[in-house]
């Protein structure tokens, strides 16, 4: 199904609103409540991915699909370039206070056990989805496919891999559907499994 959305950059101005949507995108997602113990799991999830999202803006690497009536954002796509996708420890650093006010103290300590996520992380040069979010009200309708397409389609151009870590195992048949396959499963300590997913540039055919 296309979606009728607009595909477009994010800026600064949009965090507010980014953050929201992937907040309630995220509230039933296994790591966000693994880390996040504080019910309901959406604010904090909000506060959490916002901030994720702010250290990766300036790269130009943030999209959202938008409403094209209204211009309300229904969804967004955070993705970390080829050799910067790791966010130094200084950026988490500076954000203590968000981070500790979504997660708390005994969530900052699972924090720390999700570094053993970054330790498996592929070191062959690649495009990372970091986080992708639909609003749930506008689930199923395409926005995730329309946010996939202009990083999956530069991979194509660039001849470069695509990798990211699917939290859930409902989503592995659908990003499947655009050349994604798993690598190996990843269990978190004392936490969710997870799934490594990789996809090889699709060579044009003439």
């Amino acid at each position: 199904m296309a979606a009728n959305v607009n595909i477009r950059l994010a800026t600064e101005a949009d965090l507010p609103e980014l953050s929201q949507v992937l907040g309630r995108a995220f509230a039933d997602d296994p790591v966000m409540e693994f880390v996040i113990s504080s019910r309901p799991v959406a604010p904090r999830a909000a506060i959490l991915l916002g901030t994720i999202t702010s250290l990766h803006i300036s790269d130009r690497s943030v999209f959202v699909a938008t409403d094209p009536a209204s211009g309300a954002i229904l969804g967004a796509s955070v993705w970390g370039l080829p050799g910067h996708w790791r966010v130094p420890t200084t950026a988490y650093v500076r954000h203590a206070r968000k981070l500790l006010k979504a997660v708390g103290l005994r969530g900052l300590t699972k924090i720390s056990v999700l570094s053993a996520i970054e330790r498996q992380h592929p070191t062959e040069p690649h495009h990372y989805l970091a986080i992708i979010g639909t609003d749930p009200e506008h689930q199923g309708k395409g926005i995730g496919a329309a946010l996939l397409a202009p990083v999956l389609n530069l991979c194509d151009e660039e001849g470069l891999p695509a990798y990211l870590e699917s939290s859930k195992d409902s989503n592995v048949p659908y990003y499947r559907r655009f050349a994604f396959e798993v690598t190996t499963p990843f269990t978190l300590k004392g936490g969710p499994t997870l799934h490594f997913m990789w996809r090889d540039p699709e060579v044009p055919t003439s």
